[in-house]
């Protein structure tokens, strides 16, 4: 019996379009594989008709369409899929759409924050992108449990390329989610946790920090071994 997990990591956008997407897609297939279990294969696919990056409310929509049209052949031969944004698009959807368990990282990061903290706090990339995860806190049930959200005010396509700032204002950003009472702190963008910062920045103010990226890998490979799948919604009585 083969006991390989095989897990699909699924952009919504379109990082093969990218003039380096082909190499940074591979970079972050080497990353996942890197940080998953030995019996784990890892794949990345993404949407090639996807925007370029997800960073407002709409480009969450497009994102979320895109991933429907690529369900669920896209993850045929899959044991489990990570939406690889961590605005989840399309989350309740995908997980309608195909038998495997489908993780959003903005969800598992959050819990996990929650579970390490009684309070935590979000990072992300830029101011519009916070409404969004606004909602999705609310809609999984953690307001009482958020300390607050701030934002790098650097777009995601130019993350890797100014590092040394970001970092900088990682810290800053950090320092003041723990002011307000954040035990914990999620990092609030896929890009920013294949940064793999989290550790650096843990150890420079001494609270847990979440890698999104990681906390979906070990979500996903959790499920999988577990052997469950989510609920399906009841149909409506005809």
């Amino acid at each position: 019996m083969d006991a390989t997990t095989r897990l699909c990591y699924l952009v919504p956008g379109a990082l093969s379009a990218h003039p380096a997407g082909v190499a940074e897609g591979e970079r972050r297939e080497e990353y996942l594989r890197r940080h998953a279990r030995p019996d784990t294969v890892v794949a990345i696919r993404d949407n090639p008709d996807g925007p370029a990056s997800i960073e407002s409310p709409e480009e969450e929509r497009a994102a979320a369409r895109g991933l429907e049209r690529m369900l669920p052949s896209a993850v045929v031969g899959f044991d489990a899929v990570i939406i690889g944004c961590f605005g989840d698009p399309g989350l309740a959807a995908a997980r309608e759409r195909v038998p495997v368990p489908v993780v959003g990282p903005a969800q598992a990061s959050m819990h996990l924050a929650a579970q390490l903290g009684r309070r935590f706090g979000i990072i992300t990339v830029v101011q519009d992108v916070i409404p969004v995860l606004e909602e999705l806190v609310a809609g999984y049930g953690l307001r009482e449990s958020l300390a607050g959200i701030s934002a790098v005010e650097v777009p995601v396509l130019e993350l890797r390329d100014r590092r040394d700032e970001v970092m900088d204002t990682l810290l800053r950003d950090a320092r003041s989610a723990v002011d307000q009472g954040a035990e914990a702190l999620v990092l609030g963008c896929m890009t920013m946790g294949f940064l793999d910062v989290a550790a650096d920045l843990q150890a420079a103010i001494g609270v847990p920090v979440v890698n999104p990226v990681l906390a979906a890998l070990t979500t996903a490979e959790a499920l999988t071994a577990s052997g469950l799948v989510h609920a399906h919604p009841a149909p409506s009585p005809s």
